[in-house]
Formats: C-alpha cells, sequence, structure tokens
C-alpha cells in the first residue's frame, strides 16, 4: 500500500468518533440513578420512579374548583419533584439546557435506544412544526384541567411509562400498568416518538411540558450564556448538521440556522460539522 495511502487510512481511524460518546455515558450514569433496577435517587425519599413525591408535572397545575390551599398541599406533597424542576430552569437559565441534553433519564432512554432500531424503521418528524406544537400541548396542559375538560397530567406521561417499563420485570404492579388502557397507550407513544423516532427525542421535543418550560427559560437567559451557535461565513449548507440534529432544530437555506426553542443543546451538529462552523460558546457581544 502506497505511504499515502496509509497516512489517510491512519487519519480516518484516529479521526472517528466513538461508538460511546462522553455525553452518551453521563446519559447512561443518569439512567442508573435514575431508573430501575438501581433507582439510587429514588431511594432517598423511599419512593421507586417520578410518580409521587418526585412528580414534575401534577404540582403546577391548577384544576377546576381547586382552593389555593390545595393547589400549594401540591408543592408540599410533590417536593422532590419541585425542587427537580425548579432546579432545571434556574440551571437553564445561566449554563444553557444540561438537564435536557445530557441528565435526563427519561430523553436518555429514548435517545440510546433509538440508537438500537434500523435506520430504515425509523420515523423522520423533521416536517412537525415542533414549538408550535410543542407550546399548543403545553397550552392544553395547562388550561383543561382549569376549566374542567380533564387533566394530562398522568396522561401521556414519559416519565411515568418509561420508569416503568424498566420496573416491569421486577414489579407486579409496573407490569400490570402496560396491561391498562392507559398505559398501553403511552407504551405506544414511547416507542412511536421514542424508540423509533429519528434521533429519539420526538417526546422530548413534542409532548413533554418539562421540556417546553426549560425551552423557555434557555430562550430568556440567551443573551449571556453559553449556546450553540453558527459562524454563517464558514457554513457551507452540507445539511449534515441537519441530519444529525435530533430535535430537528436546524434548518439550512443559505447557511444552517438554530431554533433555540428546540435545541437541546446535544452539540451533534458541532461534531457533524465538517467545515467547523459551529462551536458551542459564549455569546461575544
Amino acid at each position: 500500500m502506497p505511504v499515502e495511502d496509509i497516512t489517510e487510512t491512519s487519519k480516518i481511524l484516529t479521526t472517528r468518533r466513538p461508538v460511546l460518546s462522553r455525553r452518551n455515558w453521563i446519559m447512561i450514569a443518569a439512567i442508573l440513578l435514575f431508573l430501575p433496577p438501581l433507582s439510587f435517587l429514588f431511594q432517598l425519599t423511599q419512593d421507586s420512579n417520578f410518580c409521587g413525591t418526585w412528580c414534575p408535572r401534577m404540582f403546577f397545575v391548577w384544576r377546576e374548583g381547586m382552593t389555593l390551599n390545595r393547589f400549594m398541599m401540591g408543592f408540599v406533597r410533590n417536593y422532590m419533584g419541585v425542587a427537580l424542576v425548579f432546579g432545571i430552569l434556574i440551571s437553564t437559565f445561566f449554563m444553557s439546557r444540561y438537564w435536557c441534553s445530557h441528565i435526563c433519564p427519561i430523553g436518555g432512554v429514548t435517545e440510546l435506544g433509538s440508537k438500537l432500531v434500523p435506520e430504515k424503521l425509523k420515523i423522520n418528524y423533521s416536517g412537525v412544526p415542533a414549538p408550535y406544537f410543542r407550546y399548543g400541548y403545553l397550552a392544553v396542559f395547562l388550561i383543561a384541567p382549569a376549566v374542567g375538560i380533564g387533566s394530562l397530567c398522568c396522561s401521556y406521561c414519559n416519565f411515568a411509562t418509561i420508569p416503568r417499563f424498566f420496573g416491569a420485570a421486577f414489579s407486579t404492579a409496573d407490569f400490570a400498568y402496560f396491561l391498562r388502557s392507559a398505559g398501553l397507550i403511552n407504551l405506544v407513544l414511547v416507542m412511536a416518538l421514542g424508540f423509533f423516532a429519528k434521533g429519539g427525542r420526538a417526546y422530548c421535543n413534542l409532548l413533554c411540558p418539562i421540556g417546553a418550560l426549560d425551552a423557555v427559560s434557555n430562550r430568556i437567559g440567551a443573551k449571556t450564556k453559553t449556546r450553540v451557535r453558527v459562524d454563517s461565513h464558514k457554513c457551507t449548507a452540507c445539511r449534515q448538521c441537519e441530519e444529525a440534529c435530533p430535535t430537528w432544530a436546524i434548518t439550512v437555506n443559505t447557511a444552517a440556522e438554530i431554533d433555540h426553542l428546540s435545541c437541546i443543546p446535544c452539540r451533534e451538529c458541532e461534531q457533524n460539522c465538517s467545515a467547523g462552523a459551529i462551536t458551542y460558546e459564549k455569546n461575544k457581544k
């Protein structure tokens, strides 16, 4: 083999990305901390999942006929969920969406799980206008209980479904959850919008109220913090970043543009940009 070919081959081998990145390993560690069979963090409060003390969805929802006292008691009852949500929003305001991109065990499971699904079986949701759908769902999530239509807190809840999916092998209660219609519907949604979605993050991007609130916090604090940025002068509009983005937060016209209401940021776009046009840095202004 000519020396030039050997040199080129060695470059390819040394620059090839590992199967699991550093971010992936952080996601795996978070899954072990939160989800069965270990559930280390839940054991601190004698819980086994995000339902109950750790629920991040119910405490901020006002229901028709609810008194102020009952509303405030929800904060007491779900105190770990309250701490978790406010911790996420505050950290995002100052440091960007690190929870969604690295730590969230729910999004981590679906993203990593989607890597095991053949590409030809994956569903591409990039045609869905995510911000409109996401905040439309959030509006229904908040307004429907207030006007007496019904609560979505436990319906279409990935925080309930995925822990029970892992716990079904160890708990009869978790197994029985999937024998009920609500459990089956939630499981189908997690499969269709998670494991079989391109990028594995469609559920996060469309139906997660915590992710929707987190994106707003990210947008409000966007002027000073670190975020994904595109140098339009370097961008070649090759669409590699658009293809790699798990939340379809990138559109490419003459150059790539990032929607920070959908960006997590996982930095997959940065790692897949051959022109070096995408960086993760603080605002220079």
